[in-house]
């Protein structure tokens, strides 16, 4: 399966924004992946959506409901094997 990061920034946003930032990507299925707006980002990761397009459209609906001027990137997750993880994380 794949999954895909988006890294979502508001700009001049506050924490409200944040939250319907969170709120609104849950509901195109995208789960918070780290802290929130702890960087002036938000990453989020998605498993569900067939094409890096989907997700693209996705971020966009969610980040433009919010009424703040946005910035995203979205990364398609590589898929590591068991034998490459261990040689680098062990």
């Amino acid at each position: 399966m794949t999954t895909f990061t988006a890294r979502v920034e508001l700009l001049n946003a506050g924490p409200k924004d944040y939250d319907r930032l969170q709120s609104e990507m849950k509901k195109e299925t995208f789960a918070a992946a780290g802290n929130k707006a702890s960087d002036g980002h938000v990453e989020f990761k998605c498993k569900d959506k067939g094409s890096i397009r989907e997700v693209i459209d996705s971020v966009l609906r969610a980040a433009s409901k919010t009424g703040k001027k946005f910035t995203f990137t979205v990364m398609k997750d590589k898929q590591l094997e068991k034998a490459e993880t261990r040689m680098r994380f062990a």
